[in-house]
């Protein structure tokens, strides 16, 4: 377990370095490119992610025989905490974005020269005309504002925008040295934007958009299998009086081919571990298996386990094809969430009816069958590499590519990102297929 440990202090340390980045980013938003202190927080996710590449080297970790077990149902906390993080990397490809926008060279030369932010009043409205954006909308104005310098009060023609009809008296906000007339005055309507390509902290908006993404996130992982304890699977038909159980023995752990049917129609075919078993009358039933639970390493640990099996039935005299969720419980608590499959009445076991409760019986002691290994060159290397892309894209965004070199890099940092995520499915699925008759069939053929 120690080269697991190393892997996931690795890809801690990658984490921590973008983490870092987007702190950078809220303290400083508007600063001289390139952004030394981003691509120095960057560089460490770069080395954390291809440290952890050189450890996958090794092989699989852990060793390829273990199964271990989990009090949380962990494909659905993997795919919550996925789906997250996902989300989540919308934040420095946004703060990266803002970093490159907030940046003015005239407002960092009226900073370097003792520039400060004051308010200026509203001389003349040359125009205003109102912007409608999707959700909302803004003024873009042009002024001419009194701007106190030493020499004496000019009158500065200012562009700038503003959330709120702007007339003549008005307060607005400008930086300026008060000796210095000749660099100008940077006028805005928001002292806290101005502040920010000064030189200051991002506007309190701004991290108060960040925590609530941030927010929003752990929310998200959190309800979609954060905290779904292995026990929860048959909640639903336990309460409604809905659940049956049944005697099983395992018989065997293989690979097929399942079909959906989605909302508009399409059917997609994706290949699935499924158990074998056998009722106590000779039934033969499967139980469709998550694609992330691998078939070998269960197959050695179950395959002729005796074990109970409690599915969702809402009529004992269902007649035809039986699909249902099911959970097999096995010896020592250990648990195994699937879709039941079927056939009609005749040919599978009929089973008793489990009374209305709100979990099983010992449900809070049941542990998820956990299959390792948790990391794999073979299922995630490529992923990692697509990550190492990501971050190298984002970098270079800070070294100063314009508006819309920056754009398109966070673009292509985020979609590598998704790309990641993409072909580590796809290693998944054809290590699957890898197991299916078809494919055993091809490859005697080609010995």
């Amino acid at each position: 377990m120690t080269r697991t440990r190393l892997i996931n202090a690795c890809l801690a340390t990658a984490g921590a370095g973008v983490l870092a980045a987007v702190v950078r980013v809220l303290i400083r938003p508007a600063a001289v490119l390139p952004r030394w202190d981003l691509l120095g927080c960057l560089a460490v996710s770069v080395a954390g992610l291809v440290a952890a590449l050189v450890c996958l080297r090794g092989g699989p970790v852990p060793h390829p025989d273990a199964v271990g077990s989990s009090r949380f149902w962990w494909p659905d906390r993997n795919r919550g905490w996925i789906a997250a993080g996902v989300v989540a990397a919308v934040l420095p490809v946004g703060l990266f974005l803002y970093a490159a926008v907030a940046y003015s060279p005239e407002a960092a030369r009226i900073s370097e020269a003792g520039g400060g932010v004051r308010a200026v009043s509203v001389q003349k409205v040359l125009s205003a005309d109102y912007v409608r954006t999707k959700h909302s909308g803004h003024y873009e104005v042009v002024a001419r504002v009194a701007v106190p310098f030493d020499a004496g009060t000019r009158s500065e023609k200012a562009a700038f925008t503003s959330e709120y009809r702007t007339e003549r008296g008005d307060r607005v906000w400008a930086l300026f040295v008060p000796g210095a007339a000749d660099l100008g005055a940077l006028v805005d309507s928001d002292r806290e934007d101005l502040q920010a390509k000064a030189g200051g902290a991002a506007p309190g908006g701004a991290l108060a958009l960040v925590l609530g993404m941030a927010g929003f996130c752990l929310l998200l992982g959190t309800v979609f299998g954060g905290f779904s304890r292995a026990s929860r699977g048959m909640r639903h038909p336990l309460k409604k009086g809905w659940c049956r159980v049944a005697p099983v023995t395992v018989h065997d752990v293989a690979v097929v081919m399942d079909s959906t049917t989605g909302h508009q129609g399409v059917v997609t075919h994706r290949p699935r571990p499924v158990l074998k078993l056998e009722g106590a009358g000779g039934e033969r039933l499967d139980v469709l298996l998550d694609p992330v639970i691998d078939p070998l390493h269960l197959s050695r640990d179950v395959n002729g386990s005796r074990a109970q099996l409690y599915w969702g039935q809402r009529a004992a005299d269902h007649p035809g094809p039986l699909g249902a969720r099911a959970m097999l419980v096995l010896e020592g608590r250990r648990c195994l969430r699937g879709d039941l499959r079927a056939g009609a009445a005749p040919d599978r076991p009929e089973g008793t009816c489990v009374p209305a409760a709100a979990s099983l019986p010992g449900g809070g002691g049941l542990r998820a069958i956990r299959t390792y290994p948790a990391w794999d060159p073979e299922l995630h290397a490529e992923g990692l590499w697509w990550l190492v892309a990501g971050v190298l894209a984002l970098g270079v965004g800070a070294f100063g590519v314009g508006r819309v070199g920056t754009l398109i890099a966070g673009f292509a940092g985020y979609g590598a990102l998704c790309i990641a995520r993409m072909v580590m499915k796809d290693s998944r699925s054809r290590y699957l297929k890898g197991f299916l008759p078809d494919a055993e069939a091809v490859a005697g053929g080609g010995r």
